[in-house]
């Protein structure tokens, strides 16, 4: 057993949990959370200003007020019609199923020149969602959508499995650096011809 394995695992387990937290079109880039709109991006961030002060990137902490502000990298997305639908996941096999009766919140298309976007929404309960946004030109020839899942008042959860992860994989690695290093030498070792 060497060194080189240990270092594999590690790795892959670092993979494993740092792939249980991306999300469809979001992902975080130096420190910012990105979300892909075609070949544009456009910045992510939630609040929930009545429990903290922390911002959060895709998963929304708790259940209860939230603002969700999203800002347009590229000025193509500024003049282009952005719209939000945020939907309950209820096992959908396409998004258009049971549109309306899925949609929790919906903030019609409109221009936003300074890129900004913000809509607040009081998540009544915990649960996962899809979050869309749908950017169109005027004329109707260009259109991206950005989709993403998200859970609400899951992230203990997930902060758990992480931790259990992690130290089931740093027990793994403990037990086969004691075993290479103190078990293994104390074996008798056969005579030298």
């Amino acid at each position: 057993m060497n060194i080189r394995f240990l270092v594999v695992a590690a790795m892959a387990t670092f993979g494993v949990t740092s792939e249980a937290y991306a999300h469809g079109g979001v992902s975080i880039d130096q420190g910012q959370c990105i979300m892909k709109i075609g070949p544009d991006t456009m910045t992510f961030t939630g609040y929930q200003p009545l429990k903290s002060r922390e911002q959060f990137c895709d998963d929304i902490p708790d259940a209860g007020p939230t603002i969700i502000v999203l800002d347009a990298q590229q000025d193509e997305l500024r003049d282009m019609n952005l719209e939000i639908r945020i939907l309950r996941n209820v096992g959908q096999k396409d998004d258009s199923e049971n549109l309306e009766a899925n949609t929790e919140i919906y903030v019609a298309p409109k221009k936003y020149k300074t890129g900004t976007l913000n809509f607040e929404y009081n998540f009544a309960k915990n649960g996962n969602f899809i979050g869309l946004v749908k950017a169109r030109s005027d004329d109707g020839t260009k259109e991206y959508v950005s989709r993403f899942p998200f859970a609400v008042g899951q992230t203990a959860s997930k902060d758990l499995l992480t931790g259990l992860v992690l130290g089931a994989a740093g027990l793994v690695a403990f037990g086969l650096y004691y075993k290479h290093a103190f078990i293994d030498k104390k074996k008798p070792q056969p005579p030298k011809a």
